[in-house]
């Protein structure tokens, strides 16, 4: 069961307890506008921050990149210039460099799929606070 799910399934059965043990449907409206509005400000504050993380991650992904296409060219022109010691030393910073953008790239996948996993998420949310709020505009 995704996380999606379970935080729905969490909220209907809330929901139905209440409609259950409350007379007074515009306090149980309000309360759950109340709380649906400070987990709706959770759920951004947790996709922004995932947000910027794969910003970073993109970036950081993006200079190693070119990292290891400037070792390539220093190599290059130092075998061009016979300096065999300056070509060794650019190889070892590349290899270096491409065992971190595995990571890197493996990170970056990682953040952008739960940066993806949020969307469904906060969509529920703001159509449930849309229908609590037209309940209430349409006083019951």
């Amino acid at each position: 069961m995704s996380m999606f799910s379970r935080i729905k399934e969490m909220m209907e059965n809330k929901m139905d307890d209440l409609w259950d043990k409350t007379d007074d449907l515009e306090k149980m409206v309000e309360q759950n506008l109340r709380n649906l509005n400070r987990d709706l400000g959770k759920v951004k504050a947790e996709k922004a921050s995932l947000l910027a993380e794969e910003q970073r991650l993109k970036r950081e992904l993006y200079e190693c990149q070119e990292g290891i296409e400037k070792m390539d060219r220093y190599s290059s022109k130092a075998l061009d210039e016979g300096n065999e010691e300056d070509v060794r030393r650019f190889q070892e910073k590349k290899s270096v460099m491409t065992a971190n953008l595995s990571d890197l790239q493996a990170a970056y996948q990682f953040a952008s799929s739960k940066s993806q996993e949020m969307n469904p998420i906060l969509d529920n949310l703001v159509a449930d606070i849309r229908e609590l709020e037209s309940i209430k505009r349409n006083k019951f």
